[in-house]
């Protein structure tokens, strides 16, 4: 996988991951390490999300929402029998498809409050959104380029980030994660800001994988 490639499957599962777990929010050496794993496997990012959604439906259908979920090898049997589907589909089985009808109306919702109230500070992000608006609005949603989208606007925030912002949450990492390696720590950083700013400014998601 290229470096490039194998860039955007690590975001893509620590984004999965992490909007569902919520803080702290960073991936400790064992979950970089899964990640990895997954990728030598072959697992397709599409099928790692659907078994991290599926672990944390069990959760709730268990009523076991006190649980604080920590690690993402909580997730490992989920993403295991999640490929093992996927490679039963691949020799034939029907793939189960879901309606979105229900998911596209709510994001195009939240996609137009959002740019109804966008913050000064954040008027870069508004030809994405005005974008995004017109894709939700076609017959056949694009679900690759609202991917696409959603990683523009992670790489807008971080451009755009304020650097005393960048500072503190690389301090807080250095204490936090004095173990990792310069390029895991940076990726760490990377994905802290983005849920920082996401949140704090209500940033909505464009794939349909998060709601």
């Amino acid at each position: 996988m290229k470096n490039r490639e194998r860039s955007r499957y690590f975001q893509a599962v620590a984004r999965a991951f992490l909007s569902r777990r919520g803080a702290p929010f960073f991936l400790s050496a064992k979950d970089l390490d899964l990640i990895l794993a997954w990728e030598n496997l072959g697992i397709p990012l599409g099928v790692v999300r659907e078994g991290i959604e599926k672990a944390f439906e069990n959760l709730r259908d268990r009523q076991a929402g006190k649980v604080k979920v920590l690690s993402l090898s909580f997730c490992q049997r989920c993403v295991l029998r999640a490929f093992d589907q996927y490679r039963e589909r691949k020799v034939g089985r029907k793939k189960r498809v879901e309606p979105r009808e229900d998911k596209r109306k709510k994001i195009k919702a939240e996609v137009q409050k959002f740019l109804n109230h966008l913050p000064p500070e954040l008027n870069y992000l508004g030809g994405v959104f005005l974008e995004a608006r017109k894709k939700f609005s076609e017959s056949r949603l694009d679900e690759d380029a609202l991917e696409a989208m959603d990683e523009k606007i992670e790489e807008l925030l971080l451009a755009n980030c304020p650097e005393k912002e960048r500072i503190r949450v690389r301090q807080e990492s250095l204490i936090e994660k004095s173990t990792l390696n310069r390029e895991e720590l940076e990726r760490v950083l990377k994905i802290k800001l983005v849920k920082i700013l996401r949140d704090r400014y209500k940033v909505p998601y464009l794939s349909l994988f998060y709601y």
